[in-house]
């Protein structure tokens, strides 16, 4: 099957952007099968690795919450249950790519689940989520935002094993920003937000700030109940969205989402185009900015940024220079480097584009190159800056 999203977690391969999430006691092989038939990722799990993390489960079991404890394996051996599952999975649903969430006080349990799944070219998940007493007062879940300097370490020697990892963590525990260059920086392939606001629903917000904080992948999670939710998160910048309980009540609405947003990649040819500067976008949404000539959200994105008006001026120029988006003569700054989205009505854009034998979705995918190069600019200078 082509891979028509250009999605990658390190060197795996990911065939969509919808995902079912990790749910504790409830997400093996079996029920991805049946829930989470051609998710582009199945996360599995989590499991409790070492002695502190099962006590954890064991309590929380003992005051209604089984779900912490959830123990099938007849070895009894963890290891050989997250074989089991991710071997279920391969063999079951080949196009999907399984993961496993995890959880462990020590590092050694950490690094042989990571070897194992290393060689099953399967995904890691550490568990930074759980909020549950019994773990957090141990150390684990999101109390371990607390503890930098472990996180870190764990995930840097995690990812000495050289398996795929990933973090899942609450974005209204820690700033979403500092935690995304936090986990960039100690070498995460995937960060995984629940853009919660308690009580409120999903945080779009945070997600378009883990965005211009990282060029890792990024998972969104958190109210994924129908098409328009997912698009919310996609336009704010998320290269995925992760499903939980809608999966869990309707076997059909993880396929659901994966043919709505295959259908939509293939009519529009960037299935997370950003929303525009002046509606709050991330940065790939400079692809779609007129000049700075006037009064706008552009001023406060560029300055953002650490560029200049005349740098972005000469950046968005010199970077579609020999391309067909340096065309356009007719449309309103001279140039289709300026226009705005395919999505967006505009006669001299569509004329200079037809004029160009250009069609909207070569477009869009030649404005999704632009927002490439522009985030390299971006993340040239401020390496520049720091050294």
């Amino acid at each position: 099957m082509e891979n028509i999203f250009n999605l990658k977690a390190d060197n795996i391969v990911i065939r969509n952007p919808i995902a079912l999430s990790a749910m504790a006691g409830v997400t093996d092989g079996k029920f991805a099968e049946t829930y989470a038939k051609n998710a582009g990722i199945a996360v599995l799990g989590s499991y409790n690795l070492d002695e502190e993390s099962e006590k954890a489960g064991a309590e929380a079991a003992a005051r209604g919450r089984t779900e912490f404890f959830a123990r099938e394996d007849v070895n009894n051996d963890v290891y050989i249950q997250i074989e089991n599952e991710i071997d279920y999975v391969n063999l079951k649903m080949p196009e999907t790519v399984p993961a496993v969430s995890v959880r462990s006080a020590s590092l050694t349990p950490l690094l042989k689940a990571a070897e194992l799944i290393k060689s099953k070219n399967a995904i890691m998940e550490l568990d930074i989520h759980c909020r549950q007493p019994e773990f957090t007062e141990r150390g684990l879940g999101q109390s371990l935002l607390k503890d930098t300097q472990k996180l870190a370490e764990m995930i840097q020697k995690i990812k000495e094993t050289g398996v795929v990892l990933s973090v899942k963590f609450r974005t209204n525990v820690v700033d979403p920003k500092t935690a995304a260059e936090f986990f960039d920086a100690a070498g995460a392939d995937v960060i995984h937000a629940d853009a919660m606001i308690e009580g409120k629903g999903a945080d779009i917000e945070a997600i378009a700030k883990i965005r211009n904080a990282t060029r890792k992948l990024v998972i969104a999670n958190n109210s994924v109940d129908d098409f328009d939710a997912a698009l919310d998160f996609f336009s704010s910048g998320a290269d995925m969205v992760s499903v939980a309980r809608a999966a869990a009540d309707d076997p059909e609405f993880i396929p659901h989402l994966v043919k709505k947003i295959t259908e939509y990649q293939q009519e529009t040819g960037w299935y997370n185009t950003p929303k525009h500067v002046c509606k709050r976008g991330d940065n790939r949404s400079l692809a779609f900015c007129c000049p700075p000539v006037k009064y706008c959200g552009l001023l406060k994105k560029i300055d953002e940024v650490g560029l200049t008006n005349e740098e972005f001026v000469q950046l968005k120029q010199d970077a579609v220079k020999g391309t067909p988006l340096e065309g356009g003569k007719d449309t309103c700054f001279g140039s289709l480097v300026w226009c705005c989205k395919g999505t967006k009505s505009c006669f001299y854009r569509d004329e200079a584009l037809s004029d160009l034998g250009i069609s909207q979705v070569d477009y869009m995918k030649m404005k999704r190159e632009l927002s490439e190069k522009i985030l390299d600019a971006i993340d040239e200078k401020k390496s520049r800056a720091s050294n």
